[in-house]
């Protein structure tokens, strides 16, 4: 267990609240992008078919045409955020020569994003995690989304009472 698996719990002036603990809710998606994206090829060269995938010009429901080309494969919903890493690594080709070359051709992206739900919450990255996603040329980007905002900590500092009594104690 890291400092980022413990969960705080804070009471004041009657109120209590829980800080920290491991990110529970997160999604991983392995995106390749280019303009004029060869779909087939790329889940050939990589191993897998993709989740998604969008031919730049191409309309999908009632959106615009694609202004680029996309291949994405998501990690399934049900694992934690590294075992989500980790299997994107897995299932993908593990030869850098391959990713080498589509780096030349492509924008390689690994899209994650975390949905809180306390103040704050952490998770550690393995070394050999992060290594590998930089052998192979993915770009690492993270989005975090706050359950409520900084408001529920700025009120519970503040003792003032915004009427949002959760009725949890």
């Amino acid at each position: 267990m890291t400092d980022l698996d413990k969960i705080i719990n804070i009471r004041r002036k009657g109120k209590s609240i829980s800080v920290g603990g491991p990110v529970t809710d997160s999604t991983a998606t392995l995106c390749l992008y280019a303009n004029d994206i060869d779909l087939d090829a790329i889940s050939s060269r990589l191993g897998v078919k993709p989740t998604n995938g969008v031919k730049r010009g191409e309309v999908v429901g009632n959106r615009r045409p694609a202004s680029i080309g996309l291949w994405s494969l998501e990690a399934p919903e049900n694992l934690p955020f590294e075992e989500k890493l980790r299997y994107l690594l897995g299932v993908t080709a593990k030869e850098t020569s391959t990713w080498d070359s589509l780096s030349l051709t492509h924008t390689i992206q690994l899209r994650c994003a975390f949905f809180l739900h306390s103040w704050t919450e952490g998770f550690d990255l393995p070394a050999d995690v992060v290594a590998e996603i930089g052998n192979r040329h993915w770009a690492f980007s993270l989005a975090a989304y706050s359950a409520e905002g900084d408001e529920i900590f700025d009120g519970f500092l503040s003792g003032e009472d915004d009427g949002k009594d959760s009725g949890k104690e």
